[in-house]
């Protein structure tokens, strides 16, 4: 018997506290409606946040490593959940 789950990640940014101008990066995993926030632990200037693409607007180096994480990231999950 099948069965039918959901399962979707997305990026998001959360700014900070004492910084309003940074916002750390997080990834949001959701399973049959059931969300959990994992912290990427990077710090990102909150004006190139591209939330739509979920990435970092720009070609700085920093965009692109930073972009290159989150592809990895990404990656890295949906591995993951079809080992599962």
């Amino acid at each position: 018997m099948r069965t039918s789950q959901t399962f979707s990640i997305s990026f998001i940014i959360q700014k900070k506290k004492k910084q309003p101008n940074l916002a750390i990066l997080y990834a949001r995993i959701t399973v049959n409606g059931k969300s959990l926030e994992i912290s990427l632990k990077q710090t990102i200037p909150f004006d190139k946040w591209n939330p739509a693409a979920s990435k970092l607007t720009g070609n700085s180096s920093e965009s692109r490593l930073i972009n290159k994480k989150i592809d990895e990231t990404k990656a890295q999950l949906y591995k993951t959940h079809y080992s599962l």
